[in-house]
């Protein structure tokens, strides 16, 4: 005898919602983690159960006579989020395509519902599988009826499936004790405390011992004084519980068919609602599921996934090749290298010139460096690519261009959805078409699974009608999110100022480079030296924790702070935490750690990127940071030390070329004016509008002291707290910063919010906004999906509660420093200047200016950043001139 299912819609849709990240949505922008993972659900337990039928019991909004007994009841729990609302429509819809009954009851709640259709299901002689995640059904388990508990765990695919002995054993109690448990530990969920002192085992203890609540409150003067005393407090509140918890089997159910639960699917509206929610693999789970009840379902033809192959032609002259460029409206276009994308000779371009037929023209790459082929891709004014930079590099390198983006899909798809680590073509064709992913030996070129092999040719063929069928779809997208004018007027023109800057690159002087390296080389052998004779260890390997661990913590008897998997802890936060115990050693051990890292990272690291023109050619990336902001990596020049000596030293090797001076502008305390801006706080208007030394006037504000009067100290715990808002810092991560206790950064902390009321506002609705919506949105329509303030765990929540506070300061800076880039690039094009971007670090441009454009440079660029973006404080731009970097930075 199979069973019977009967779901908790509400319970498992609730679920689903909180397992799954909410930057999962369809390419027109429509959220569907629920409703993904509901149905992704539904799939498993019907392919596991394989039931003879399936009922699904919702919540409706209405209180119930619950409600009207405790009007405490749930009261703790937040509005469901709006994008979780949304989507419980499109579950019903899900249902209601298979032809699952439903119900619901206003007044009843799921669990009275299921309840009552148990019994309907007894009595006819059936099995019942309870599928929830509400520990409220364990009550009805009864293994004489054959009534279990299919209880979800976490995710959308782990249940554990309970008979009695499971709720006895997972509990302590059996089902028909679960609920006088229940009643006397409480549930925190549903606002009903238990009695003080009594948690799960001392609950089990008790019921076992006097078989429910009357038999302990007949017993009290039997417990200790403790628990006599709580227990005689509450005893309402644990009754009051009892009558609240426990299920009504007399709910309205006559609109059900109890006699066949069978679904009675509907082909032609799933297939149009699966092709809507774009659940093209999950449509054949659920289908193969339902068809396994018995329950035939007609999709329709279904078109199979298809591979993306190329008809490929090769043109043997450049005037052809400029022809095929050309002749085509638009541009799809991929490029494969001889090495590294971007950084070696091009193997050849395909472009898109039949795509009804998937025909492809490949223009191999020693057509590329010919003037006819230059002109035709610098005059096309709508090309398409994915990744166009690394394209836009090599052709640079050989004196081409394309002038013409319209769309690179790497980019928009990233606007799209900045949580996801990559934006490969493979993931985007399977995620925004129905052509099947490639396998990952075609997309490297190695031998397919049939032992054939892909040449350059077919892999850009393929590649370029990839983007082809990926430019509708995306565009779609960021019209669904409102971000087209986001991409169009500041992501897009981006993709050439950096393809550009990388292709320029930065000079540098390789004496000063190589000096640096033997001057770090020489203090990490001196401090080797110096740590193995204070340690009296002539082979210690300071970079074996088991030697460091052994060393500290059996040999010299440090305390140990932290464990970790193999021991004690000898990280660097560690090892400062203990340097009072012994200074002679970690003192230097923590400077050879810091010259260490100086000199692998940027004494030889930049040695080895110095290409041979004499410059450094470093990658900008556009799609790494979820705030928007740029990052650079080979070399990653960003993290190049802003204040210590060292980092200084380095700036001295950038140099500008011969003939010219280096120009370096930078957005003076942008994270502060954003701030200024977005919480409207008229203490910090006044300030920045007023030309105020701002961490004074802040200083003077926190601490109540008149602003002559404010000391060094109180200035820069101020600046302290200013820039940590910007991160989204909480008392503990200002007591980090300032090395003090967090009881004392917790009154500094208030008092700044006191100080600027409107700072905090601001944190606290930007937080609730981005809860109810999903993701927080800049000034310039830039979303930042926040999937973290939904998860189940606090500590995860409190971190997603920081990226809210800071998505919308960061990413702001990051939208008006990006504007800024555009325009600069722009206007020194227009002019025809010898002037040029060469570096972007933080909020600071360098550009290479000749002396003859020196003072029209300096002022346009000054006045192009100023200009970047309309707050209500002024945009300050520091600029300065030198021969070096570090001159020019003083």
């Amino acid at each position: 005898m199979g069973t019977h299912l009967l779901v908790d819609g509400n319970s498992l849709t609730y679920r689903a919602f909180f397992a799954l990240p909410t930057d999962m949505a369809t390419a027109s922008g429509q959220v569907t983690n629920a409703v993904f993972g509901f149905t992704s659900m539904l799939a498993f337990v019907l392919d596991e159960q394989k039931p003879d039928g399936i009922l699904v019991a919702f919540d409706r909004p209405e209180p119930t006579f619950r409600h009207e007994a405790e009007p405490e009841y749930k009261a703790q729990r937040e509005a469901a989020p709006d994008i979780l609302r949304q989507q419980m429509g499109l579950v019903r819809e899900v249902l209601d395509a298979l032809g699952i009954q439903t119900i619901d009851e206003a007044g009843w709640e799921a669990d009275d519902l299921i309840a009552t259709a148990v019994d309907e299901l007894v009595d006819r002689g059936k099995a019942v599988t309870i599928v929830t995640g509400d520990r409220d059904s364990y009550q009805l388990v009864n293994d004489e009826h054959d009534v279990r508990v299919m209880y979800n765990k976490r995710g959308v695919s782990d249940y554990a499936l309970y008979d009695e002995a499971g709720i006895a054993e997972k509990t302590g109690v059996t089902p028909d004790l679960y609920v006088q448990y229940a009643a006397l530990r409480g549930d925190n969920s549903d606002n009903l405390p238990g009695v003080p002192g009594v948690g799960e085992k001392t609950a089990a203890k008790l019921i076992n011992k006097y078989g429910g609540l009357d038999g302990i409150f007949e017993h009290v003067d039997e417990q200790t004084p403790k628990l006599r005393e709580n227990l005689t407090e509450h005893e309402e509140r644990a009754r009051k519980n009892l009558e609240l918890m426990l299920l009504r089997h007399d709910a309205p159910v006559e609109s059900v068919d109890f006699d066949d639960l069978m679904p009675k699917p509907n082909g032609e509206e799933m297939k149009r609602l699966f092709d809507f929610l774009e659940f093209r693999a999950l449509s054949g789970r659920i289908t193969a599921a339902i068809n396994a009840m018995g329950a035939e379902v007609d999709l329709g033809p279904q078109e199979e996934q298809q591979e993306l192959v190329a008809e490929v032609t090769e043109v043997e002259t450049s005037a052809d090749a400029a022809a095929a460029i050309a002749a085509v409206p638009a541009l799809d276009i991929a490029a494969t290298w001889i090495g590294e994308p971007g950084r070696s000779a091009m193997s050849g371009l395909a472009i898109v010139t039949e795509p009804e037929s998937a025909g492809v023209t490949w223009i191999p790459g020693h057509l590329l460096d010919d003037g006819a082929v230059h002109a035709a891709l610098a005059s096309h004014v709508d090309v398409r690519g994915h990744q166009l930079k690394a394209l836009m590099r090599s052709l640079l390198d050989v004196g081409a261009s394309l002038d013409g983006i319209a769309l690179d899909t790497a980019i928009a798809a990233y606007l799209i959805d900045p949580a996801e680590a990559r934006y490969e073509l493979p993931d985007l064709i399977e995620k925004y078409t129905p052509f099947a992913r490639p396998s990952d030996a075609a997309d490297s070129g190695q031998l397919d699974l049939d032992g054939s092999s892909m040449s350059d040719a077919e892999i850009a063929g393929r590649d370029a009608l990839a983007v082809h069928h990926l430019v509708e779809p995306i565009r779609a997208s960021l019209d669904a999110q409102g971000m087209t004018e986001l991409y169009t007027t500041i992501e897009n023109p981006l993709v050439m100022v950096l393809a550009k800057m990388e292709h320029v690159g930065v000079a540098v002087d390789i004496e000063e480079l190589e000096g640096l390296n033997k001057k770090l080389t020489d203090e990490v052998e001196s401090l080797v030296q110096e740590l193995r004779d204070v340690a009296e260890m002539p082979d210690l390997n300071l970079n074996s924790p088991k030697q460091l661990r052994e060393l500290l913590y059996e040999k010299k008897g440090l305390t140990p702070i932290k464990k970790t998997k193999t021991g004690a802890s000898t990280d660097a936060a560690t090892l400062e935490k203990l340097e009072h115990e012994w200074p002679e050693f970690l003192a230097p051990l923590r400077r050879h750690r810091e010259v260490e890292k100086l000199r692998g990272t940027y004494g030889k690291g930049l040695l080895a990127e110095v290409a041979s023109d004499g410059r450094i050619h470093a990658t900008f990336n556009q799609t790494v940071a979820r705030t928007g902001r740029l990052s650079s990596d080979k070399p990653n020049l960003h993290n190049i030390p802003v204040r210590s000596d060292e980092g200084r030293l380095f700036r001295r090797a950038f140099v500008a070329s011969p003939g010219t001076e280096l120009l370096v502008a930078d957005y003076n305390q942008i994270e502060l004016r954003c701030i200024a801006h977005l919480a409207q706080d008229p203490g910090l208007l006044d300030a920045f509008n007023s030309a105020q030394d701002i961490h004074n006037a802040t200083a003077s504000r926190v601490f109540s002291v008149d602003p002559a009067d404010v000391t060094l100290d109180q200035r820069s715990k101020a600046k302290m707290v200013s820039y940590g808002l910007a991160y989204g810092m909480e008392a503990y991560g200002l007591a980090q910063r300032l090395n003090i206790p967090v009881d004392e950064a917790a009154p500094i902390l208030d008092a700044y919010f006191e100080a600027f009321p409107n700072v905090k506002d601001y944190m606290d609705r930007t937080v609730v906004e981005a809860r109810e919506r999903g993701y927080t949105e800049t000034l310039f329509g830039r979303r930042r999906p926040i999937p973290e303030l939904l998860n189940s765990n606090y500590r995860v929540r409190q971190a997603g509660e920081r990226q809210a506070m800071n998505a919308g300061i960061q990413g702001l800076a990051a939208d008006i420093f990006k504007v800024a880039l555009v325009r600069i690039d722009e206007a020194l094009s227009e002019k025809d200047v010898e002037s040029v971007l060469i570096l972007q670090v933080h909020d600071e441009v360098l550009v290479e200016v000749p002396p003859s454009e020196k003072e029209t440079i300096g002022g346009l660029v000054v006045d192009l950043m100023h200009d970047a973006a309309d707050l209500d404080v002024p945009l300050e731009v520091n600029v300065s001139w030198g021969d070096t970097w570090a001159e020019a930075k003083g």
